[in-house]
């Protein structure tokens, strides 16, 4: 039976965990994060191998048999993006920026052996995926996005079964809280811009597997899987401002404008939208050459390449109404799949500090064909850094920090001209990252 204050502080945890997840992209390309720890971003996020901590119910579900005992982490996270944007129209040089926005997250974790030495259990909660961005209302973007935003909390139950000394296995069950936000401005000739905006939301299912190999002391190798999950976000898309000018679009001839086809200066309608977040595999590798040294190395494939078009469909409208918001539906988006390599050491100062340094590299599954502002995404390479300190034989804190320099795109496209958006240009996108995390041990 699990402790009496293991339940009282895993409610508690989850409780304050509720707040919400508005986060920036970062590491495995578009919508998908991996800052789960501290300790394991302080070494680039290469932890897949090692999995030594509560956060291995994300990580590696198998390495929850290394736990000793009971014991819980929990940890904040702050994003601060910085996107820029310049025109590489000859006679229109201007630059614009994203708004720079803070992004906070938490993340929380749960284990404990129900049987010594044998079988363990683990609880989790955080952000797996997420994006987020904000553009000005006035900026080039706007006919494409002003403000988009998928926001994900995912709740982990895992089982870990020690086979013997060597081999543990893992597994577990992940369910994603998901919403979906868009908003842009619908063009209008009379210079008077209207607005658009879907909200939804949905809730769907995956798993996770892992296995956790130790050769000897000094080498120990981790494979965890991660399975597809499928969304249907399924909510209202809001129409206002409208008038009767004669729009950008194909307004059919004879009608003024958008207030003529929806009836009135604001509409709203159900709509439907569908997105599967990826499944991935990763490989990750663990060296002890001494007490005091660490070295980390992962290397993840991520399938992003079910991810064709990004369709809206909206079941309750009339023909004509349709044939106007099929304008520039669907987006083609024609990802792919990618690989990312992470490398981290840790180094043993004393016996209660370490320090910690990492390096993490990322292709971006997005084309510059199907490249716009909602996901402004490219390769990157981030580097890390980070420290653990022992308060009391019981409680660890640790800080990671991570600079993520993602490689300029000079793009060219007919991304969302169909509405009047122009995103050629070219894009320099930076990224701070904060985080820290708290363990204590029973």
């Amino acid at each position: 039976m699990l402790p009496f204050r293991i339940i009282i502080i895993a409610v508690c945890t989850f409780l304050l965990s509720f707040s919400g997840h508005n986060v920036f992209a970062s590491d495995s390309g578009v919508i998908k994060l991996e800052l789960m720890d501290a300790a394991a971003v302080g070494m680039g996020g290469a932890f897949t191998g090692e999995a030594d901590r509560p956060s291995a119910v994300y990580y590696n579900p198998a390495g929850i048999t290394q736990m000793v005992g009971p014991a819980v982490s929990a940890g904040l996270t702050l994003l601060q993006p910085q996107i820029e944007f310049k025109s590489l129209t000859a006679n229109n040089g201007n630059t614009s920026e994203m708004k720079r926005d803070n992004y906070l997250f938490p993340n929380v974790f749960v284990t404990t052996p129900l049987i010594k030495d044998k079988l363990y259990i683990g609880v989790g909660e955080g952000s797996n995926f997420g994006a987020g961005n904000d553009w000005a209302a006035n900026s080039f973007s706007r006919y494409s996005t002003v403000k988009d935003s998928i926001t994900n909390q995912d709740y982990t139950l895992v089982a870990a079964y020690k086979i013997n000394d060597q081999w543990s296995v893992g597994a577990g069950a992940v369910d994603d809280q998901s919403k979906f936000e868009h908003d842009q401005a619908l063009a209008q000739n009379n210079g008077v811009d209207g607005d658009g905006l879907f909200k939804a939301n949905d809730n769907a299912w995956g798993f996770t597997l892992g296995s956790l190999f130790k050769l000897n002391d000094q080498n120990q190798f981790g494979l965890t899987y991660k399975s597809p999950i499928h969304h249907t976000y399924s909510g209202t898309f809001y129409m206002n401002n409208l008038n009767n000018s004669p729009t950008f679009g194909p307004i059919p001839f004879g009608l003024g404008g958008y207030s003529d086809v929806f009836g009135g200066s604001s509409f709203s309608t159900k709509a439907i939208q569908k997105l599967t977040l990826p499944q991935s595999v990763t490989l990750g590798y663990s060296l002890k050459p001494t007490s005091k040294w660490k070295i980390n190395f992962d290397l993840e494939w991520t399938d992003w390449s079910n991810t064709e078009q990004q369709t809206t469909s909206y079941p309750d409208v009339n023909a004509t109404q349709a044939s106007i918001l099929a304008t520039g539906n669907p987006q083609q988006r024609s990802w792919r799949s990618v690989w990312a390599e992470s490398l981290g050491t840790e180094y043993a100062l004393t016996d209660a500090f370490r320090i910690r340094g990492g390096y993490d590299h990322h292709q971006s599954p997005v084309p510059k064909n199907t490249f716009d502002t909602a996901f402004p995404d490219s390769d990157y390479n981030a580097y890390t850094t980070g420290f653990g300190y022992d308060i009391t034989k019981n409680i660890t804190v640790d800080v990671g920090y991570v600079a993520v320099f993602y490689q300029s795109r000079n793009i060219n496209n007919a991304q969302g001209v169909a509405l009047g958006a122009v995103l050629s240009g070219k894009y320099k996108e930076f990224v701070n990252i904060g985080t820290a995390s708290l363990t204590y041990k029973f």
